[in-house]
């Protein structure tokens, strides 16, 4: 292990250049051996600046980019609950089931009075023989089965019609709510995410008061801090205020 013979910092490895003001024996072999003829004399109140400068424009340049990512929290859903409810197929269906059956009872009775009023008609007459009234009976038994027969294809076509229309609006209302409640739950985990970016955002600005001191109000930007941090490095000013002096002059 070694030191650096410009500024006594210790070097992990014999020889190397120094990492703090970069001195090396090399080059300084090459200048004639003398450290102090190629390396100007180290300035830790200037490093230690530079140093904070940098963590001050690297914390505003973070929160700029948050800000442009960052959307209000109420935007995204509370929790990642399902919001939307399925509905099942006799939500739809019930209003044909009932029309079905009602149809079917309507025409049943319809064909009971049609049935009845020929009976009556027949009854009115004076005289009826045997086989008139035979053929009245026949003819009304076949009005009852005709009737029920007719009531029943009406019920049944109507509930099956019913049942058709009410899955495919049951799939399309439930296909519709798992993809409302799929987008809810992304939006719950990007609010998540959100939340994070808030929680850095915050932090971030605890951590620019410790450093805000170092430019005016109107240099805290990660652009003007960075001017600022060049002017410094390349020697062109050893302060703060030299260095806005610089970048007034160049803007």
């Amino acid at each position: 292990m070694d030191t650096c013979k410009a500024c006594g910092t210790i070097l992990p490895f014999s020889g190397m250049k120094c990492p703090r003001c970069g001195y090396s024996k090399d080059e300084a072999g090459a200048a004639g051996g003398d450290a102090s003829a190629t390396i100007k004399p180290f300035n830790t109140e200037k490093h230690v600046l530079i140093m904070n400068l940098t963590k001050l424009r690297d914390l505003l340049g973070e929160n700029e980019e948050l800000e442009t990512m960052i959307k209000p929290q109420s935007e995204f859903p509370s929790s990642d609950e399902k919001i939307y409810k399925k509905r099942s197929l006799m939500r739809f269906f019930w209003p044909f089931l009932v029309g079905g059956i009602g149809a079917g009872f309507l025409i049943y009775c319809i064909s009971l009075f049609i049935m009845f009023s020929s009976m009556v008609d027949a009854s009115s007459r004076d005289h009826i023989s045997s086989q008139e009234a035979q053929t009245l009976v026949n003819n009304a038994m076949g009005d009852i089965y005709g009737g029920f027969i007719v009531a029943v294809i009406v019920a049944v076509a109507i509930i099956i019609i019913g049942v058709k229309i009410s899955r495919r609006k049951r799939d399309d209302i439930n296909s519709n709510a798992d993809m409302m409640n799929r987008i809810a739950a992304e939006r719950y985990q990007m609010g998540l995410k959100n939340e994070k970016l808030i929680d850095l955002y915050q932090s971030n600005l605890g951590n620019i008061k410790r450093y805000e001191n170092l430019v005016p109000p109107e240099y805290r930007t990660s652009r003007k801090v960075n001017l600022i941090i060049e002017c410094l490095k390349e020697d062109k000013a050893t302060t703060v205020e030299e260095a806005i002096a610089q970048i007034g002059a160049v803007e």
